[in-house]
């Protein structure tokens, strides 16, 4: 089984003056279960659009795309269940530690704090925040430590498939 398929997507967005600007045209590709797979172009080339349609937060408007055999449009809720996504906009509560984030988005995936505190702690060491500085306000983080969470988020609990929609974006942190 694919773990991503893409068959003819089209999206295009309309703008001011009634003008359409065609976000993706004819886009197909699959991907294997356990394959990484790279998207590169430059900016407004459709990738972030693309990584929206399969997250199911965008329709498309032509072709199809399946997630573990799963079509984004018409099993949206059963794709949302087998993905995680990291993009550039990174949603936590700024006002909670990084821990308090990742625990807390344990819980809406029904896994207790307790059980993932030891490895949302250990991802934040590889990380290079030290256990101490853990319990900080994201609000206190620089933009890439922030992105940096996020991302550790998405690998606390392992998905099916993992979404990157410019991972690296925020710059180098410093520890």
């Amino acid at each position: 089984m694919h773990a991503l398929t893409a068959e003819a997507l089209e999206k295009a967005f309309k703008k001011r003056r009634a003008r359409r600007v065609q976000a993706l045209r004819g886009v197909s590709f699959s991907v294997e279960e356990g394959e990484i797979y790279g998207i590169l172009g430059p900016n407004g080339s459709g990738k972030s659009t693309l990584v929206r349609i399969l997250a199911t937060l965008l329709l498309p408007d032509r072709g199809t795309a399946k997630v573990m055999g799963y079509d984004v449009v018409r099993h949206p809720k059963q794709v949302r269940e087998l993905i995680h996504r990291v993009s550039t906009e990174a949603a936590f509560f700024k006002k909670l530690s990084p821990l308090e984030n990742l625990l807390y988005g344990a819980r809406l995936y029904g896994v207790p704090g307790r059980k993932v505190l030891k490895r949302a702690r250990a991802l934040l060491g590889e990380l290079g925040i030290p256990r101490d500085r853990q319990v900080r306000p994201m609000e206190q983080r620089s933009r890439g430590q922030q992105q940096m969470v996020t991302g550790v988020r998405a690998l606390l609990i392992p998905p099916p498939v993992l979404l990157l929609d410019e991972p690296t974006t925020g710059g180098q942190s410093s520890k």
